[in-house]
């Protein structure tokens, strides 16, 4: 008899499995991965390093599968090969978004590619859409609090480095960033950890001395699939070749794609009468949500940083290009991200691309021309990513961009 989800996860925590997770979004990740642990699971945020990740994930899985899921199993596999975990005690941890995406394939993809050499390696998955009921993660509502706690802090750190790594040297963003993390890693599991106004002052007064100048350098910002968007190992470090050309960088946060994913729910609720019951609870989650997001907003008010936008303003930005019923993939929100950004002082933007996505292409380089006909000052790259492309092509293509930047 199979074990029940419940037992399934009581083993897990009382037999002290590692459970290995891949970094997408470094920062917002350790503090999510911390949360999770106060449940008694022990979590590894792992990095791919070098190109061995995607020579291994080509091996296992087939070359026409999406971009992600060869990197991820490659990431997976290398690290279940290097002899530092006992495999009868190790697990895996993907996310699943439950779209029309092959992402929410990617369990069973995981699945196949581990089915000869790991076996007893246990695959679980983290999502809200009702998927692999028996093996995804449980999270209550306290927990998920700390986590969208966990994730507005991660964001605001992640924005204030990239405001200040243009400016300042690498040795200081990185000592004020592990300092906030510190921080913040101590207040974890207290009711501290929720004063979000207090650890956003905190965070604030760390990074004042890290405030970038009145005349800023290029803006550049960076939409696309959310996990070639966001992991620098999956972009070839794309964040780190602009500035090294001179630029700023601007990344949407990952707060407003869990807020996309929500305002779906309630999309599809207000089309299709779906989400009934539940109707209510993503109703809750948007408002709550919105409100302490708006917090951080206010928070950087005043300080020479520039705060994220109002996901309200995203959604009208969204509007003037393109419906809130597409939503396979990244769908509206990858349009809505480049309306929003050239409206405002981020005219120049690169819309990354991984290979095998094609809801991505559609909304992503197939809206371009839209969003270039509402702002003609536009200067949009879209660039593709699969696990044989080289950096060096992806650069040329860039400089084209960099050439004429506003």
């Amino acid at each position: 008899m199979s074990e029940t989800r419940k037992e399934f996860f009581s083993r897990l925590a009382r037999e002290h499995y590692t459970i290995l997770v891949p970094d997408m979004c470094p920062i917002q990740f350790h503090l999510l991965a911390k949360v999770v642990e106060l449940d008694g699971y022990k979590l590894k945020v792992i990095s791919p390093l070098g190109r061995e990740a995607k020579d291994c994930g080509l091996s296992f899985v087939h070359n026409d599968s999406c971009y992600p899921v060869v990197i991820l199993a490659g990431t997976f596999i290398n690290e279940l090969r290097s002899g530092n975990y006992d495999l009868n005690k190790t697990a895996v941890l993907i996310t699943q978004t439950g779209g029309g995406c092959r992402a929410s394939n990617y369990l069973s993809l995981f699945k196949k590619a581990f089915a000869k050499e790991y076996p007893n390696v246990p695959i679980i998955s983290f999502n809200f859409s009702g998927l692999e009921k028996s093996r995804s993660l449980p999270l209550t509502l306290s927990r998920a609090r700390m986590m969208f706690a966990g994730l507005c802090y991660g964001d605001m750190l992640m924005n204030l480095v990239l405001q200040s790594e243009p400016y300042h040297s690498k040795e200081a963003v990185d000592a004020a960033l592990n300092d906030c993390l510190a921080y913040l890693d101590a207040q974890i599991g207290k009711r501290s950890f929720l004063k979000r106004k207090k650890n956003y002052a905190y965070i604030v007064s760390r990074f004042k001395d890290l405030t970038p100048p009145a005349k800023r350098k290029p803006l550049v910002g960076i939409v696309g699939e959310i996990y070639v968007k966001y992991s620098p190992y999956a972009n070839n470090h794309l964040a780190d070749f602009l500035v090294k050309e001179g630029c700023e960088v601007v990344y949407p946060s990952l707060m407003e794609f869990a807020q996309y994913f929500i305002y779906n729910s309630l999309e599809d609720h207000r089309r299709y009468g779906k989400n009934k019951k539940s109707y209510l609870i993503w109703k809750l989650a948007f408002n709550y949500t919105f409100r302490i997001c708006k917090e951080a907003e206010d928070a950087l008010k005043g300080t020479g940083f520039r705060p994220y936008e109002d996901f309200h303003d995203v959604i009208e930005a969204g509007k003037k290009v393109i419906s809130t019923g597409v939503k396979m993939g990244e769908g509206w929100l990858i349009p809505a991200e480049m309306v929003e950004f050239t409206s405002k002082d981020v005219k120049n933007i690169v819309v990354v691309q991984p290979f095998g996505c094609l809801p991505n292409h559609i909304v992503g380089k197939g809206m371009i021309r839209p969003v270039k006909e509402l702002n003609p000052e536009a200067n949009i790259v879209p660039i593709d990513f699969d696990a044989s492309s080289t950096s060096v092509n992806q650069e040329n293509r860039l400089k084209l961009m960099l050439a004429n930047l506003n």
